[in-house]
């Protein structure tokens, strides 16, 4: 099943979207970076820019981080934009959220509307999505339901049932990254996405296997089914990221076989 935002179609099985990280601690070096993006997009494949808010120093300022993304929405024109804050326990800036949590932080950027998706961790929610994914729905924002294991990939059935989850609690996509130790753990994570896409194909899923061992995901990712990859311009938010222009290269020579 696809999912359409601005006129591209996030789906399983088919040329996956390209999406890059948008890093920068005020509004200058968000500005600066993606200024950088956009200048790389003339050139090659990008889909999605996913603004890391953990990255942020005013991210707990709503005025301030609205500020960040009305900017951001002017120059994207056509490109999606997601908003992310990962967690310091799945591989983000290590920083407190005392004041405001991060729930607090999603819930703000859903009812403001200014993103088009908005990254929710799957262990930070309970059975009725703590809420969120309703409110997003209302909103007409989309989520992207998300878990990282930077230690380790879990067994084949183990990475199947924590997707299957999040498309029980009404994420509009499913995504996990995983870190390989061994081959093994990349051929396991590239099996549980054929088995999405084969017997759980309700909603869009993003699958990767993490790091050098596990870069080969990244390019054939789409041939079991993942439906968005990440490239890196300039700024790599996950070991393995490949150089958005290689990355948009290979696809590109894979698909003109």
């Amino acid at each position: 099943m696809g999912l359409v935002i601005k006129g591209r179609e996030i789906c399983s099985g088919r040329l996956p979207m390209i999406c890059v990280p948008l890093m920068g601690a005020d509004y200058e070096g968000v500005m600066s970076h993606l200024d950088t993006i956009l200048e790389a997009a003339a050139n090659t494949k990008i889909d999605i820019v996913e603004l890391r808010g953990d990255f942020l120093e005013a991210l707990e300022n709503f005025d301030a981080l609205d500020e960040v993304l009305q900017g951001i929405r002017l120059k994207l024109k056509d490109i999606i934009l997601l908003f992310t804050i990962r967690s310091p326990k799945e591989g983000g800036q290590q920083r407190s959220y005392d004041r405001t949590s991060i729930y607090d932080i999603n819930k703000h950027v859903i009812q403001s509307g200014l993103a088009d998706m908005v990254d929710v961790e799957l262990m930070s929610v309970d059975e009725d999505g703590n809420g969120l994914v309703e409110l997003a729905k209302d909103s007409g924002v989309k989520i992207i339901m998300s878990n990282h294991d930077f230690d380790a990939t879990p067994a084949t059935e183990e990475i199947v049932r924590r997707l299957c989850r999040m498309q029980k609690l009404g994420a509009d996509v499913a995504k996990i990254a995983v870190m390989p130790n061994s081959k093994e753990d990349v051929l396991r994570l590239l099996d549980a996405t054929r088995q999405m896409l084969e017997s759980h194909h309700e909603t869009p899923v993003v699958t990767m296997s993490m790091g050098s061992l596990g870069a080969v995901s990244r390019v054939l990712g789409e041939v079991f089914g993942s439906a968005i990859t990440f490239g890196a311009v300039g700024e790599v938010s996950a070991p393995g990221q490949i150089p958005v222009d290689k990355l948009g290269g290979l696809l590109e020579d894979i698909h003109s076989l």
